[in-house]
């Protein structure tokens, strides 16, 4: 029976075997060198001190952000776990992970920093896509030592040494040294999008959605704001958008609020941009402006339209359309500060206004602007929103639909959705690429048929699995190295038509942290067992540090938590 047991374990779950000679991180480092087999370890408590190198320690903005960072998370977690036993995946030691027992050498007082950048400009630059997040970490008998070009690499080097730090009778324990970790990004965008405009989310969850985010290496947090359903970016110019366009009134994203979760977003390496999309997704706008929206509810009703609010679209002939996007791309770019805009473009279907009660009167605006047909129409959106927002300085973000239809400006982000073929195409074009296909976290499997069922049906697939094959769906490593150079990286996308705070954590983040992993580690790093193991533990660091409620196991382990949670 226990023979049996052990084969079931083995063949269904990651487990011990599948990290031994790994240390349990994730996402795994570029390089890890470490003494396996060795007892030799260093000790520390949760006293443990960090001590930066003048060219940070003297200037008040870096040495604000490392303290930040250091306390939230090297200092905080390690009070949290004080006595905790260690994660432990089986109870027979043979597929158990190793204990954090051996030889201490050494007891570590302090985290050393070395901030390497020839200035203070390059040691903190702002936060953009493509600064240096490289980073190394030494654990020796003489302490532990991280290096960093910049603030940001330095603060993953701190995310990748919590996850080091083991609790062990009360202290802490890194096992195997020395170790020497030399690690940098794989991809430049690693990101998440979540859209609040289905279903909305309290402020305190925007926070630990990025703190999370923060954990696993993740770097840009992309904002759904409107949609059919609602409309929950608060517009100054136009403020009956979200006042008549939004259930609750406290849901809705204000400035002031945006400009704190952007900052806080900064100090946690986290880039947060929104979208606003247009000119399809858009009948919320109508419930604050009415006639921006073309009507289509006649038909939408009696042909029983399945999710028919989601194809109306905005009415061209009315005089207030083209204003509300003049004002809300420059809003967003204002709000957010950074340096992205998406505006959409996804899923316009022509009958939207063909079948509208207003059609007529858009024949006659497309006739008098000289638009010949309705996917003219769809290119004159599209192209009047990427003015706006490049007008504004800023860079439009898209979704694949404009590129595939002839309407992307060169300056236009794509980010491909469902058509993967698209990624090597724009990206051969000279297009910058975001993928996201693949990795709809709504989605039961990677690359399902777009609202159809039975693509993704197989009585045979247990959960757990669905996490594999996120892992698995990699397509940016099939691509020459030329192209490769135009793939900024990828997203994650989580419609949340049946999430919200409630079950995001768990809908969302068991898949999430596989997806991280693709972005982050090495094309090499392909093991989805070693994953499994590594994330149920960064899993349970992530209940003990308190932003991972409610993300289940993705297999059986044992993870002890503090009481308050």
């Amino acid at each position: 029976m226990i023979v049996l047991l052990l084969l079931i374990s083995y063949c269904f779950a990651g487990n011990g075997v599948n990290v031994k000679n790994q240390l349990l991180l994730m996402p795994y480092p570029t390089t890890v060198n470490a003494q396996f087999g060795s007892n030799n370890c260093v000790e520390a408590t949760s006293n443990i001190k960090m001590v930066l190198s003048n060219n940070c320690q003297n200037d008040p903005n870096c040495l604000s952000f490392m303290t930040f960072n250091f306390n939230h998370t090297i200092t905080y977690p390690l009070q949290r776990q004080r006595n905790l036993e260690d994660f432990r995946v089986s109870i027979f030691a043979p597929i158990d992970i190793e204990e954090m027992k051996g030889n201490v050498v050494y007891s570590a007082n302090t985290v050393n920093i070395e901030l390497t950048g020839n200035n203070i400009e390059e040691i903190y630059p702002p936060l953009k896509i493509g600064i240096d997040e490289s980073y190394s970490l030494d654990v020796t008998k003489e302490g532990i030592k991280i290096s960093a070009t910049t603030v940001y690499g330095a603060r993953l080097g701190l995310e990748t040494l919590i996850q080091m730090l083991r609790p062990y009778q009360g202290k802490y324990i890194i096992k195997h040294i020395p170790i020497m970790i030399e690690d940098k990004p794989r991809l430049q965008w690693r990101g998440l999008m979540i859209d609040v405009a289905r279903n909305s989310f309290s402020r305190s969850a925007f926070v630990k959605i990025i703190n999370a985010m923060a954990a696993i290496k993740a770097n840009v947090l992309h904002i759904h704001l409107s949609d059919a359903q609602t409309f929950m970016f608060e517009s100054k110019e136009y403020p009956e958008l979200s006042k008549k366009g939004a259930f609750f009134q406290n849901k809705v994203l204000t400035q002031s609020f945006i400009k704190q979760l952007v900052q806080y977003g900064a100090k946690r390496g986290i880039i947060v941009y929104p979208e606003i999309d247009t000119p399809a997704h858009t009948a919320s706008w109508n419930a604050g402006y009415p006639g921006v929206v073309a009507d289509i509810w006649d038909y939408i009703v009696s042909s029983s339209m399945r999710y028919g609010e989601n194809v109306l679209a905005l009415n061209p002939a009315n005089e207030k359309t083209f204003s509300i996007i003049d004002a809300l791309m420059k809003e967003m770019g204002e709000v957010f500060g950074n340096d992205y805009v998406h505006f959409g473009g996804d899923e316009v279907w022509t009958g939207a206004w063909s079948k509208a009660k207003e059609y007529p009167a858009i024949l006659e605006w497309m006739n008098k602007k000289g638009i010949n047909t309705l996917k003219e129409l769809e290119a004159y959106f599209n192209k009047y929103a990427q003015e706006q927002i490049i007008k504004n300085g800023k860079t439009p973000v898209c979704w694949e639909e404009v590129y595939q239809k002839g309407s992307a400006d060169k300056k236009t982000i794509v980010q491909v959705w469902n058509n993967v073929n698209l990624l090597k195409e724009a990206a051969t074009a000279g297009y910058k690429v975001i993928l996201s296909a693949g990795y709809y976290l709504d989605m039961e499997m990677p690359l399902c048929s777009d609202y159809v069922a039975d693509s993704c049906t197989n009585p045979n697939h247990m959960w757990v699995w669905t996490n594999r094959d996120m892992y698995r769906n990699d397509p940016i490593k099939e691509l020459d190295y030329a192209t490769k150079q135009n793939v900024l990286g990828g997203e994650a996308c989580s419609w949340d038509e049946s999430v919200d705070e409630q079950n995001f954590f768990d809908r969302v983040f068991q898949r999430f942290s596989a997806v991280a992993e693709r972005f982050w580690s090495s094309e090499d790093i392909t093991d989805p067992e070693s994953h499994e193991v590594r994330a149920n533990y960064v899993r349970c660091l992530g209940l003990r540090r308190n932003f991972l409620k409610g993300t289940g196991p993705l297999y059986h382990s044992y993870c002890q938590l503090p009481e308050d949670i």
